[in-house]
């Protein structure tokens, strides 16, 4: 067996599941966009606002997200910036307000980790 037979087929023993299209297709293809987008959900004042704006029945002006978290305005408007460019909330702007909401995948995100979290622990020991 060559080196590069027991790489395919793994250790003796070990029977793998994956298959070399199924390894190209993960390692070949960029996942900046992916990367990006779990990471911005990875800070907990972006994730509140998410929440906040998936809870909301209408858009929400910036202003009034401030006295629900306990962070300063500049930290809201680059959260929020934060959260337009990776395509989870929209902003449409009237006169000087800026009201968000959040975008279809926001939602679905927002909707499927927290329903994961009432369940069960999204980490195990």
């Amino acid at each position: 067996m060559t080196s590069d037979d027991s790489q395919r087929n793994g250790p003796e023993g070990c029977e793998l599941s994956i298959d070399d299209d199924t390894i190209a297709s993960v390692t070949d293809r960029p996942l900046e966009t992916q990367v990006d987008l779990f990471s911005t959900l990875g800070n907990e004042t972006r994730y509140r606002i998410l929440l906040l704006l998936a809870e909301a029945d209408e858009p929400v002006c910036g202003c009034e997200i401030e006295p629900h978290l306990d962070v300063g305005q500049s930290s809201i408007s680059q959260s929020l910036s934060r959260l337009r460019k990776a395509g989870l909330v929209s902003r449409t702007k009237d006169g000087r307000w800026r009201y968000y909401e959040p975008t279809e995948i926001g939602e679905t995100l927002a909707a499927l980790v927290e329903s994961d979290v009432a369940t069960e622990p999204l980490i195990a020991d």
